[in-house]
């Protein structure tokens, strides 16, 4: 039945080399550590426990067992998280990023060219780049406060060919022209 021994706190040697002293116990359980038998020192020589006692000990070791093994599942995995089966392990990324080295550059590229987090700023969908902020870190203050005057003064604006002042002359000569009964093909003017 038994091939292994567990000793104090752990001590392992084969069932036919156990030698307990009085009161000492002693775990015996099978390879696959399905069951188990236990052990106390007596009157020169080791005592297989009853039955019962080792049937209850052998059941609290399988539900230990499946209790761990069970925890050990869920952990890793935790750990895998969906991974596909080709990415499931640390040597397989290892790998992979051995392997692809050009997107091993193109994301330490992107992690240094990434923007620092400052105190006090948050990130948006609308932040600057470097070149941006230097512009605009070379308007001057208030630069863009412009109010439209409620009049023009005539000397802002410049006269080419098509855009002239008219003079009091030509207006008096414009008027003199036609009166206020004058008429041009017919209609009033």
């Amino acid at each position: 039945m038994a091939n292994v021994i567990l000793l104090k706190r752990g001590l392992a040697t084969d069932l036919g080399n156990l030698s307990l002293e009085y009161g000492e116990m002693a775990i015996a359980y099978d390879a696959e550590k399905k069951s188990a038998q236990l052990y106390v020192g007596g009157e020169g020589d080791k005592i297989l426990v009853t039955a019962d006692v080792a049937g209850a000990v052998s059941a609290a070791l399988q539900q230990a067992n499946q209790y761990t093994d069970t925890k050990v599942d869920e952990r890793i995995k935790a750990l895998i998280d969906n991974a596909p089966g080709a990415l499931d392990t640390l040597n397989e990324i290892a790998t992979a990023l051995q392997e692809n080295q050009s997107a091993v550059q193109a994301i330490n590229l992107a992690i240094t060219d990434k923007v620092d987090k400052e105190e006090g700023k948050g990130l948006s969908e609308a932040d600057f780049t470097k070149a941006e902020k230097t512009k605009l870190e070379g308007i001057a203050p208030n630069a863009n406060n412009y109010t439209h005057p409620a009049k023009h003064e005539a000397t802002i604006i410049t006269e080419d060919t098509t855009h002239r002042f008219v003079t009091d002359a030509e207006k008096t000569k414009w008027d003199a022209k036609y009166d206020a009964n004058s008429t041009i093909d017919g209609g009033e003017f």
